[in-house]
């Protein structure tokens, strides 16, 4: 069910999601194409990337996108699926991979903080957030695009 899809999909979709690491609210902002483009609600939506693995640098392109840094990937990538939820927990519902095969993605999640604190998705502020990129996005099509300044938080995650 996309209760929140354009009536016009796949004409009209998402082509961007910008995603800002800078603090504290690292804003997300929906960019749309397609005839009924100006009626798509671009945001922006507060949310919180991941937090890494203590002693981790996640501001360092190549550091983000190691696999099991626990940091969210900067850089520019295609959208590659969905899930209603993830398997590990089920508070994180409409979830739209960018690195499918580290399963980091957007997704909406009961505990926003304003720093870094994810396992490396993208936690966003509100499921009205979540529920719209999931229905809206197009594989393949959509690109993602993580920038800004990546700011260590107090706590990362654990090695080990």
């Amino acid at each position: 069910m996309h209760d929140l899809r354009n009536p016009d999909y796949p004409n009209t979709y998402i082509a961007q999601i910008l995603v800002s690491l800078d603090d504290p609210d690292h804003w997300v902002t929906l960019v749309w194409i397609g005839p009924q483009a100006a009626d798509g609600e671009s945001g922006p939506f507060r949310s919180s990337p991941g937090a890494g693995l203590q002693g981790l640098n996640c501001d360092d392109s190549e550091t983000s996108m190691t696999n099991g840094s626990r940091c969210t990937p900067k850089g520019t990538r295609a959208v590659e699926g969905f899930v209603p939820h993830l398997n590990d927990d089920p508070r994180a519902i409409h979830v739209t991979f960018f690195d499918e095969a580290r399963a980091i993605g957007l997704h909406y999640f009961p505990e926003v903080p304003p720093y870094p604190a994810s396992h490396g998705c993208v936690r966003l502020e509100t499921d009205h957030a979540a529920q719209l990129i999931y229905d809206n996005s197009v594989v393949g099509t959509t690109q993602v695009s993580v920038t800004g300044t990546w700011t260590k938080p107090a706590k990362q995650w654990p090695r080990g």
